[in-house]
């Protein structure tokens, strides 16, 4: 080819392009930092993120006057918890640290009656006999007449739980919370769970009374009407058999042993039903204590960015130096391809206008063996490939003709091959 033949590319720097795609992704990274960490702004308070040397983000979180206010009271009742449970877990450690021991009353395991009681030929006190029960050894009812323990209980708590109430909401409303706040129901919900606990309480303490009374006074008329039924038969009996006086009143002493054995291990139970209660009462506080509500922080709302993706310069770099390696084998294919089709003109009868100044878009893609340019153009409305008269006419004046509009033709025929 000639002088004016096609160059091939440069070869991509790729080292270059590596560079420049690592501070690129860098670029990006730092970016993305920005993008994926926003200020916050909510009705709990603020959240601002800060760069600082080498990019080094700083988030700071603020709470609104009123938001801090509840998170401090939170915090405060939770610390007062806290020293609550140490108090009780010392209490605790100084129970728990001393083996239980109950010092109550023992469990009768045996019970060993009284001596026969000397038997008489003849019943004596016929007409000494007892038709009604003397009850004034009895303890009285612990409750007023027509009245359940369970009544009476709750008679006297009920005044007590709707003073508590009222102080508990006042001191409330005293510390800066207002009814319809987190903090404020918490604790009227922690109120009322108490008020329900003792409630509770106050029944089943109730129940127990009730229960109580009712089978002592169950026993009492059970024990009556066995009294008047053994007071009956005694006096049938006392003309009939007298010995069977003595037999009736050995069985009457033998069950009323009976019956206080029973009822002093039933006490004995009891005791130590109450004994282990105090004894584990250290523990029972503690676990009441800390199960209290957790402090609730306010919550921000997370941001959620979308990903930069890093700008391709190796790809980029890559794909522009096949591009012009494209363009490069174009350029020469259809230098080549002009260069013929050149050629094969001189071998036919070929006249066509080449004056300069009917040619537009000149762009010169080769050159001649004699040394003159080949160049693609638009003309007549079309876009050909041709060499321009004057350069012709230097070379070789007789290929050139001029038409009688004044403007110069190539006979391509006539052109010497060099």
């Amino acid at each position: 080819m000639g002088k004016d033949s096609p160059s091939p590319p440069a070869a991509p720097d790729y080292a270059g392009a590596a560079q420049a795609q690592g501070v690129a992704n860098l670029e990006t990274a730092i970016q993305q930092g920005f993008i994926n960490n926003p200020n916050v702004y909510s009705p709990y308070g603020n959240q601002t993120v800060t760069f600082g040397a080498n990019n080094q983000p700083t988030v700071t979180q603020s709470l609104t006057p009123q938001a801090q206010q509840t998170l401090t009271a939170q915090q405060q009742t939770q610390t007062q918890l806290a020293n609550l449970a140490n108090q009780g877990a010392q209490m605790a450690s100084g129970v728990l640290g001393t083996p239980f021991s109950f010092s109550g009353p023992q469990v009768q395991t045996s019970y060993q009656p009284p001596g026969i009681p000397q038997i008489y030929p003849q019943a004596q006190g016929e007409n000494n006999l007892a038709t009604s029960l003397n009850l004034n050894g009895v303890a009285p009812m612990p409750v007023n007449a027509g009245m359940t323990g369970q009544q009476a209980i709750m008679n006297r708590l009920e005044p007590s739980l709707a003073r508590q109430r009222t102080s508990t909401e006042t001191q409330l409303i005293n510390q800066g919370l207002r009814p319809g706040s987190e903090a404020y129901d918490n604790a009227v919900k922690l109120l009322g769970q108490q008020e329900n606990d003792a409630r509770q309480q106050a029944v089943l303490q109730g129940i127990a009374l009730d229960m109580g009374a009712n089978q002592q006074g169950y026993g009492q008329a059970l024990q009556s009407g066995q009294f008047g039924n053994t007071a009956l038969g005694q006096q049938y009996n006392q003309g009939l058999q007298s010995a069977q006086f003595g037999n009736a009143a050995l069985a009457q002493e033998y069950n009323q042993g009976l019956q206080s054995a029973q009822f002093g291990n039933t006490a004995q139970q009891q005791a130590l039903a109450q004994a282990l209660q105090q004894y584990n009462l250290p523990v029972n506080m503690i676990a009441a204590l800390t199960s209290g509500s957790q402090i609730q922080n306010p919550q921000f709302s997370s941001y959620q960015g979308s990903n930069i993706a890093p700008t391709p310069i190796a790809q980029a770099t890559a794909q522009q130096g096949q591009y012009g390696q494209n363009v490069y084998n174009q350029q020469v294919g259809q230098q080549n391809a002009n260069t013929a089709g050149l050629f094969s003109l001189g071998g036919a009868a070929l006249s066509a206008f080449s004056d300069r100044r009917l040619k537009s878009n000149i762009e010169r893609i080769g050159t001649h063996p004699l040394g003159i340019g080949i160049y693609e153009y638009d003309i007549f409305g079309k876009r050909d490939v041709g060499m321009m008269a004057d350069e012709v006419q230097s070379v070789s004046p007789a290929s050139v003709i001029t038409h009688p509009s004044g403007f110069q033709m190539v006979d391509y025929r006539s052109i010497p091959n060099g």
